[in-house]
């Protein structure tokens, strides 16, 4: 049996669809102001500013800065893989 988790009363389900749903406006959002003519750059780390902030508010520096933290780690973690998966994509063309 799965189980659910709960966020202010709410299962997990209804948080994946809310998610999904904020997800959507949000890139509608970025996308008309980026073709509005405003740089993605500042779009984006606009958008970070704001979610990192508000993450802040929530959970507090420490947890926020963690939650960065493993982010980031991930993210490079991920370039190093692709990093490692272009170099053999070359050794095996070469061979």
């Amino acid at each position: 049996m799965m189980q659910q988790i709960r966020y202010s009363g709410r299962m997990s389900t209804e948080i994946a669809a809310i998610k999904e749903q904020l997800l959507d406006q949000w890139q509608k959002i970025a996308v008309d102001l980026i073709k509005g003519g405003v740089p993605a750059e500042i779009v984006f780390e606009t958008m970070l500013t704001v979610g990192l902030a508000g993450q802040v508010e929530i959970y507090g520096k420490d947890p926020a800065v963690a939650k960065l933290t493993a982010i980031a780690e991930h993210l490079s973690e991920q370039a190093r893989l692709e990093k490692e998966a272009l170099r053999e994509a070359s050794s095996a063309t070469k061979n």
